[in-house]
């Protein structure tokens, strides 16, 4: 049973297709949807199995030749082989099945897909160690910690075409800690700034979105494709008016400084250190504040300053934790813009959501993260009268 011959059906999350043998199901990577492949079983799950393609049969008419020649072997990019129409219509299959398995919906809003270049789109990156004496730097091979040696990377933005060439003579250890070994970069509007194992902390990189300057540090947390930022900022604040809103997981204040100017009261609550660092110099009428979102959510529900206008919510890939939704809940916000990178997730809070009261207005799929199968979402939740 080491080797298989499957027919692949769809795509699951993960980015791994779909077949079935002997009423089992088969993650397969490396599969497009509608192809029939050879492959190996590399683990049994129990309930599923785990196999790699080992060579293609009959090929899909949605695969393509990977554009980059360490396709393969780097851990990142693991859908080149896709054709990017297929990417988007597998991502919104992707979301659909979420809503349906862990969110327990019938039905949902017509999805909006937002899209833009899928090349030379990445204007962040974690350069990694060589993992030999005089090697190059470049990213982590796939499942590993063995370095791939850049010659390439088709989807780095101009601004960091290149910059693992300037690398060479930077001392770091492979094996150490992420803030220890990496250098981080990013790369946009013609600027390039590089931070390694053990530089100061240096000035802010600054990204203009719709003209506004945010202030950031490299090594700290911007969206990595700032091609799409101003879509989806415009997404999260149309239609957005009013006395109070809440920017929850502000960062660097990216939401709340858009916010400031159609609100009376805007509050930024984000508890990351490194994004404090900057938000408050970010944000000229909005108030920061530097603590963990359920704390914030406590300590208005006890004042009794709750019910805002609008509450934006871009939480970490885990979603809201039990006690942040609970607490969002109770204050009772009149419309809600989730922005999620994590699909499986949002569904898991929509459902509770729904459940209490809210509305599912709006859907939208950014596409944030071509040639992968992680995406980006935006919904509009509005409560019931």
């Amino acid at each position: 049973m080491n080797q298989l011959e499957l027919w692949c059906e769809s795509l699951a999350t993960g980015g791994r297709a779909v077949a079935r043998h002997q009423g089992r199901v088969i993650f397969v990577e490396g599969a497009c949807p509608k192809e029939r492949v050879l492959a190996e079983v590399t683990a049994d799950k129990g309930r599923f199995l785990e196999a790699k393609v080992l060579e293609i049969l009959e090929p899909s008419v949605d695969r393509v030749a990977p554009r980059c020649r360490h396709f393969g072997e780097c851990g990142g990019c693991s859908w080149q082989f896709l054709s990017y129409d297929a990417q988007l219509r597998a991502k919104k299959t992707m979301l659909e099945d979420s809503l349906r398995r862990l969110g327990k919906m019938e039905s949902w809003p017509e999805i909006e897909m937002v899209s833009g270049n899928p090349w030379g789109f990445r204007n962040r990156a974690q350069f990694q160690p060589p993992s030999r004496q005089g090697g190059a730097w470049g990213f982590f091979a796939s499942g590993t910690r063995q370095t791939v040696e850049l010659q390439e990377c088709p989807i780095l933005a101009p601004e960091l075409q290149g910059a693992w060439k300037s690398l060479g003579n930077i001392p770091s250890d492979p094996w150490a800690d992420r803030r220890q070994r990496t250098v981080f970069a990013w790369g946009a509007q013609g600027s390039r700034r590089l931070k390694g194992p053990g530089d100061p902390r240096s000035e802010s990189v600054i990204a203009l979105v719709n003209g506004r300057p945010f202030h950031f540090a490299v090594d700290g947390f911007f969206q990595s494709n700032l091609g799409l930022v101003p879509r989806m900022v415009d997404l999260v604040i149309d239609g957005a008016d009013g006395q109070e809103a809440w920017d929850l997981y502000a960062g660097v204040g990216l939401f709340a400084g858009h916010l400031q100017d159609r609100f009376e009261t805007v509050h930024a609550i984000e508890s990351d250190p490194l994004a404090a660092i900057w938000a408050g110099s970010n944000l000229k009428k909005a108030f920061f504040h530097q603590m963990p979102v359920e704390e914030w959510l406590g300590r208005r529900i006890q004042s009794g300053k709750i019910s805002p206008d609008l509450v934006v919510v871009d939480p970490p890939r885990q979603g809201l934790t039990s006690l942040a939704l609970e607490r969002l809940l109770e204050s009772g916000p009149r419309r809600i813009r989730y922005v999620s990178c994590s699909h499986d997730t949002l569904a898991r809070d929509l459902r509770q959501f729904l459940a209490n009261k809210y509305l599912l207005d709006k859907l939208f799929l950014i596409d944030f993260y071509p040639q992968t199968p992680h995406l980006e979402v935006v919904v509009y939740l509005s409560k019931v009268p």
